[in-house]
């Protein structure tokens, strides 16, 4: 009797092999018996290359299971086998497909950019573990659609709570093949529970009602370690991770907007795959908090963070607090900044001191000490950009330190505003003493009564109010203070990625605390020895970070720096400026040089050839391109932004920072080749001393020439244009 042939039941001439053994109860035995064989053989079919008869031996054992059940034929025997075959064929399977580790950058979530699924579809992201080839689909099926086949919901919980022992106790593949495979059976049981619900309610006739439910609830307890522990486990199977991540999501997609309490534990531990090396994971964790999101009724990804986002802050630092901390447990802290923005600065705190502690206790570790301040660089950027809503008015007062082009209406309402508080402060005088004060006294001052004056003084003294004291500053103004004062210690980190990065910190938080000077010049003072140091860095790109630190100092402190500025310009400061000039300008005049010399055509060489009459010379000629050793990056390169950023370092003290004459001349002789064609620049130049730029242009033949006036009886000397430099 074949079992793949259809058996039309309404045919009364066509005998099913369910018939014959209901005539000859004989047979049941054989039944039984080959159904047996065809269970304990399935793992060695499993182990052959054809897939075609891999899938015909599952077909025809799904078959088979089918029949036991409609002939009634079921034993507890038989179940033990089925589990115990079906495990060692999963995992022969699994030893016979190749792992799939395909590594990649960490992901990140922005506000709103992932795509949502829906319920009904939230189950169907997930790509497969197991049989994860594209020749292995319609075993897949078939092997789903034999355990959809092992009996009713009860049956197929037994089997899973069976092999929840394996789950627990075994290790790598087996215990991956073990966790997948009753996670399937779960799933089985579900869909049979509700196809049987959908007809009639058979719950007071089932045997037990609660055995579904205990066992998944067993399976999700297992997933939940096994994401908790996933940075203490880097070496366990991978898929197991995978599953873990999608008996998470089923247990969302069960439960719903009830699934929200379990945030607590899970949605940490889920976000920190994000930061895995291994893109199937990646993908994995994306998909599940995809399916979480739309399960709890989150419009978005980012709307469930965002909600929950002290459960994943305060998850972050009992990590810090007990050094279980790992690259991509700071890439979740980055990513929850990211998209929770300012509204997460008051959940920060314990973050903060978490991550001081860490510093100090590991601040050799610079690969750890980089992702720790990529976390605080990000604040200081939120807190920058929403600067408006977390401090307050006397925080947020306007900076300006711009200098003025001084006018002559400036210097009359100077001289007015002047004897105006010197004949306020006269008229106060007489009103106190009684008496006129005369401008030049006519006989000598003495005291007296000097006892009686020293007793008025000290009552005077006792009841002056006294002084207001300064308001503490906002959490977020404090926050930021203590991040600033802390890159001082690292400035000087042997990871140059990690000196820009600080200095990149400093300057952007230089633009919010200005606004308080008792709080910020302090720590002015203090950062300015290691960031000038970090000016004459061997890596370009560190000084050039420098310069623009340096630059938003000049911005926010003014005057302040001028004593500084002053000292180190005598120091070294105008020495690396000209120096810096002079290798831009040594490039420049290499490319024009260049230029010329493939303009003018003389690329001949000589190229030796052996013949046979000896050696011969061969004139070849090259061409523009070949001559070129090997290119130039023109503004690009090193000198030229080094170049470009002093300059911006120079317009930047001459705009904010009082320099004295002498300082001044320099910097203008530094730039007067930059005068024509940089605007910002030349304003900021002459907004000092106008005059003092308008001579250097003229020197350098840029002014034309003033027309010589009146006739030639007066004898004005022509005015001729100077050679340009």
């Amino acid at each position: 009797m074949i079992l793949d042939g259809d058996i039309d039941e309404s045919d009364p001439t066509q005998t099913s092999l369910e018939n014959l053994v209901s005539i000859y109860p004989e047979l049941a035995g054989t039944v039984k018996t080959t159904v047996y064989n065809w269970m304990s053989s399935l793992p060695r079919v499993m182990q052959m290359s054809d897939e075609d008869a891999k899938r015909i031996a599952v077909q025809n054992l799904a078959k088979s299971v089918d029949l036991l059940r409609d002939l009634g034929l079921e034993s507890a025997t038989l179940d033990d086998s089925m589990a115990a075959a079906l495990k060692d064929s999963t995992l022969t399977l699994m030893m016979s497909s190749p792992q799939q580790v395909d590594t990649g950058g960490p992901l990140q979530l922005g506000d709103g950019a992932m795509p949502l699924a829906t319920p009904a579809t939230s189950q169907q992201q997930f790509q497969p573990v197991i049989l994860a080839r594209e020749s292995q689909n319609r075993l897949r099926t078939e092997l789903i659609g034999l355990i959809d086949s092992l009996g009713s919901a009860s049956q197929k919980a037994k089997l899973a709570a069976a092999l929840m022992e394996s789950v627990r106790e075994s290790a790598s593949a087996d215990q991956t093949a073990a966790m997948w495979l009753c996670f399937e059976l779960v799933k089985a049981a579900d869909r049979s529970s509700q196809a049987a619900d959908a007809l009639l309610d058979l719950s007071a006739f089932a045997e037990s009602p609660g055995d579904e439910d205990a066992v998944f609830s067993d399976l999700y307890a297992f997933a939940v370690q096994v994401l908790d522990s996933h940075a203490d486990l880097g070496l366990q199977d991978w898929r197991l991770e995978a599953l873990s991540l999608e008996v998470v999501a089923y247990a969302a997609h069960k439960l719903g907007s009830a699934f929200r309490p379990e945030f607590i534990d899970v949605l940490f531990p889920v976000a920190t795959f994000l930061g895995s090396e291994n893109h199937v994971l990646q993908h994995h964790a994306l998909a599940a908090l995809n399916s979480v999101a739309s399960s709890a009724r989150y419009p978005s990804v980012s709307d469930m963070v965002i909600d929950n986002v002290d459960y994943m802050v305060n998850s972050v630092a009992l990590r810090l607090n007990t050094l279980d901390v790992s690259p991509a447990s700071m890439q979740v802290l980055l990513m929850m900044i990211r998209l929770a923005g300012p509204r997460l600065m008051p959940f920060l705190d314990d973050v903060i001191d978490s991550i001081f502690a860490a510093l100090d206790n590991y601040h050799g570790y610079t690969s750890f000490v980089e992702s720790l301040f990529s976390v605080l660089k990000e604040i200081v950027d939120q807190a920058s950009r929403a600067g408006d809503r977390l401090l307050t008015d006397r925080e947020r007062a306007p900076v300006n330190h711009r200098k003025q082009r001084p006018k002559t209406e400036d210097l009359l309402r100077y001289l007015d505003e002047r004897a105006r508080a010197e004949q306020a402060a006269r008229d106060a005088a007489e009103d106190a003493s009684g008496e006129i004060i005369e401008r030049h006294p006519k006989e000598p001052w003495k005291r007296e009564n000097a006892v009686e004056e020293e007793d008025d003084g000290e009552q005077e003294e006792s009841d002056a109010p006294p002084s207001d004291e300064k308001p503490p500053n906002s959490p977020t103004y404090q926050l930021l203070l203590r991040i600033a004062y802390l890159t001082q210690y690292y400035l000087t980190s042997p990871t140059p990625q990690l000196r820009k990065s600080l200095l990149e910190l400093l300057a952007e938080a230089s633009k919010t605390l200005a606004g308080d000077e008792d709080s910020f010049l302090p720590l002015v003072n203090a950062v300015w020895p290691v960031v000038i140091s970090r000016l004459y860095d061997l890596e370009a790109f560190v000084a050039i970070e420098a310069c623009n630190a340096l630059s938003s100092l000049c911005e926010a402190a003014g005057d302040f720096m001028s004593s500084r500025f002053k000292t180190e310009w005598a120091d070294g400061l105008y020495e690396w400026c000209r120096k810096a000039k002079q290798r831009a300008s040594a490039g420049s005049r290499g490319r024009e040089l260049s230029s010329l010399g493939d303009a003018s055509g003389d690329g001949d060489i000589m190229i030796p050839i052996r013949s046979a009459d000896g050696l011969e010379g061969k004139r070849v000629r090259v061409g523009a391109r070949q001559q070129q050793s090997g290119g130039s990056l023109g503004q690009h390169s090193s000198p030229a932004r080094m170049w470009d950023a002093a300059v911006k370092l120079l317009t930047a003290i001459v705009s904010y920072v009082h320099v004295e004459d002498a300082m001044f001349d320099q910097i203008l002789d530094l730039l007067s080749d930059t005068l024509e064609h940089n605007g910002e620049v030349r304003e900021a130049l002459e907004t000092i001393n106008a005059e003092a730029v308008w001579l250097v242009r003229c020197e350098k033949g840029y002014i034309e020439p003033l027309p010589t006036p009146g006739g030639d009886e007066q004898g004005f000397v022509k005015m001729e244009r100077m050679p340009r430099k």
